[in-house]
């Protein structure tokens, strides 16, 4: 299996996800590659997808900001941030791979998800052309190992 070189990370407010982006910034580090962190608004059918979201616009941007700070804090590279408005975030996050032409998504999930994908990253292992890596917390913290 190769490593990804280019990689997009949707991004949303949970810990899996921006656990997502440091495992990309870590990767894309050891290759010399890029990592594009992207958070989609969803925006309502009863609304035009052009609509003014100042709210969810806000909190996407702080998402952003703090992806790329983790990114730098946990790995020492820089990720580039971009926020979109779409009916679907599934269909926006391949059509964002396919526009930065990158080797892997790599999507965080919270440990609920286990067994039963959430609605996008269903669609994402379903439709993406190409690799899609699940980054997923345990269940249950974990005691620390004690090496003697």
């Amino acid at each position: 299996m190769s490593m990804p070189h280019n990689i997009l990370v949707p991004v949303v407010a949970t810990d899996a996800s921006l656990e997502a982006v440091t495992v990309a910034a870590l990767i894309a580090k050891a290759k010399k590659g890029r990592v594009y962190v992207a958070h989609i608004i969803e925006v309502n059918r009863a609304l035009p997808l052009n609509a003014e979201l100042d709210a969810e616009a806000r909190r996407g941007e702080q998402l952003i900001r703090r992806a790329e700070e983790l990114a730098l804090q946990s790995a020492g590279f820089p990720v580039t941030g971009t926020l979109l408005q779409a009916r679907e975030a599934g269909a926006a996050i391949i059509e964002e791979a396919i526009d930065h032409d990158v080797d892997a998504i790599v999507v965080g999930a919270p440990p609920a998800s286990v067994g039963k994908p959430g609605r996008t990253v269903d669609y994402l292992l379903k439709h993406a052309t190409c690799a899609v890596w699940v980054v997923r917390q345990p269940m249950v913290p974990r005691e620390p190992h004690h090496h003697e």
